[in-house]
């Protein structure tokens, strides 16, 4: 395995890195092993916007497509660059500045006394001869200048705007990046920025120092009288070796390598622990699965189908089709029947003056189901999966009909990072055989008939350390075939508005109610919760 980094430090956060490559089948698979220190989504081809000041971009598996992939360089161009006003002409920055905004107007391209209209054609052939004038132009103007780093920012800019052409078709378009990617002077351009600016090795300027001692050395022994003894010549050059070798073993010790798929794979899990859903999905994106053992893919699946069951339903928060059923001291209730379905789908918002940890402790807390949830009588855990993620069964009792009984996933996710918000998510999972044999859950037949919770997603919107909002929908099939879908409608929105009724109730007066005893017993996971929400407003405090 082959490893290249660059570690590209600059005084603005704002950081452009242009990929070039051929283009070839393999070229999608191979940009998806490019991964770093910070989790980011690759664009192919056009340019990575990352908001950091440090980047580490570790580019592996090169052994089977370096023949393939060519990398042009990395062009930064900071937003200081753009935002800064130069008053002296003799500044080369401003300089190049000047010029890039005389380029980016009427689509053409200047050079000092050159001019050459490009890319302002429809057709193939016209743009294929308006590249190749551009390209006689550029190479006639600065090949008897020593300093082409103007020259490669125009062919740069000139790349950025033929990517985006979109009157021709694909393979067009790689005919005419491949003209101009091997056009000689374009690769003579290119040499000179990247050996200015990115020496072939990392750590080639900490050791510049090294190397034109080295060279110095060479060059008096040159002047020096010469022995010509064979001697002299073999001790020289085993030195050199020494030298070289001593280089190498440093070069490998001062290498900061990126993180190895069994790494990546690490803090997924550290990231699931976390209840940093969104982070662990995001990661398991830049691992090779090919490197992984058959359990360590089935546990990323899990995880992966937990995220997208997540994305899925939180889009109901957010749907059209409501009708409002009943809106009273802050508590809003609405209700929509799916198509093709026969069940009926609630949506619950209200704003809570109290604590998030409190309010977090009535969902946590199963065993207090009874205490506040209608027609529960009985809830409990079967097997706690982590500190965020339960097994659980509940029973509900209903006048006239049988009782019935639901079990399910309950698991808290943090996304306060990803939009300032808390999910709980929960679904039955006696049907999901897949899931029962993962966590090797053997469920007890019952008297009860199992109602199937397709879905409840509580959202918690933290406003302040004392008020939060909150949203809820929830979808389930009670399994009564009998009674009418416009009854089984109406009983349930009575259910959801005393549920969010009875959840601001509890929470004003927090210290009189059970749940306060129970945060008390288990200090350390309220703590863990009380600690997020506290640096979710310190970050927000420090961002203003």
């Amino acid at each position: 395995m082959i490893q290249l980094q660059y570690q590209v430090n600059v005084q603005k956060p704002t950081v452009r890195i242009c990929f070039k490559y051929s283009y070839d089948k393999d070229y999608r698979y191979f940009l998806n092993q490019i991964y770093s220190s910070f989790i980011f989504k690759i664009i192919v081809p056009q340019l990575i916007h990352l908001n950091i000041s440090n980047l580490i971009i570790s580019l592996y598996q090169m052994k089977c497509f370096l023949s393939k992939l060519q990398i042009l360089g990395m062009v930064i161009l900071t937003d200081h660059l753009k935002s800064q006003q130069f008053n002296s002409q003799n500044n080369q920055k401003g300089r190049i500045y000047n010029k890039l905004q005389k380029m980016s107007n009427k689509n053409n391209y200047f050079a000092n006394d050159f001019q050459c209209n490009l890319f302002n054609r429809l057709t193939y052939k016209e743009l294929k001869s308006d590249l190749s004038k551009f390209m006689h132009d550029i190479n006639e103007y600065y090949s008897n200048k020593q300093d082409f780093y103007e020259a490669f920012q125009i062919y740069v800019l000139a790349r950025e705007k033929l990517m985006g052409t979109k009157s021709i078709n694909q393979e067009e378009l790689t005919d005419l990046i491949q003209q101009l990617d091997n056009n000689e002077g374009m690769i003579k351009f290119y040499d000179f920025y990247r050996d200015q600016n990115f020496p072939p090795k990392p750590q080639a300027l900490k050791n510049l120092l090294t190397h034109f001692q080295r060279e110095k050395t060479k060059f008096q022994e040159l002047l020096s009288p010469q022995n010509e003894n064979k001697q002299t010549i073999i001790f020289v050059s085993a030195q050199e070796t020494n030298f070289q070798q001593t280089e190498n073993q440093q070069i490998l010790s001062e290498i900061q390598l990126g993180p190895c798929c069994q790494e990546l794979y690490n803090m997924v899990l550290n990231y699931d622990n976390d209840s940093m859903l969104d982070k662990a999905y995001k990661t398991i994106q830049l691992i090779d699965k090919t490197q992984l053992s058959l359990d360590q893919i089935t546990r990323l699946s899990v995880i992966e189908n937990s995220y997208e069951f997540m994305i899925k339903n939180l889009m109901e928060l957010d749907s059209n089709g409501w009708t409002l059923d009943k809106s009273s001291h802050g508590i809003s209730v609405s209700y929509k029947f799916p198509p093709k379905s026969s069940t009926v789908s609630l949506l619950m918002e209200a704003e809570v003056e109290a604590d998030c940890a409190k309010l977090m402790s009535l969902i946590t807390e199963v065993e207090l189901f009874s205490e506040y949830v209608p027609f529960c009588n009985y809830a409990t855990t079967i097997k706690l999966l982590s500190k965020t993620q339960k097994v659980c069964v509940s029973q509900l009792y209903f006048p006239v009909i049988s009782n019935r009984e639901t079990v399910f996933f309950g698991q808290g996710i943090d996304r306060l990072e990803e939009n300032g918000t808390i999910v709980f998510l929960c679904k039955s999972i006696d049907q999901d055989q897949q899931f029962l044999d993962y966590y090797d859950l053997q469920l007890h037949k019952s008297k009860n008939v199992r109602l199937q919770l397709n879905y409840y997603i509580f959202q918690i919107t933290p406003i302040t350390k004392t008020k939060c909002k909150i949203k809820a929908v929830n979808n389930c099939d009670p399994q009564l075939s009998l009674v009418p879908t416009w009854l089984v409608a109406l009983i349930a929105r009575k259910f959801a508005f005393q549920l969010i009724e009875k959840i601001v109730k509890y929470t004003k007066n927090f210290e009189k109610y059970p749940w306060y005893k129970k945060t008390q017993e288990n200090p350390e996971f309220y703590q863990w919760l009380q600690n997020k929400i506290d640096n979710y407003f310190a970050q927000q405090f420090n961002s203003k």
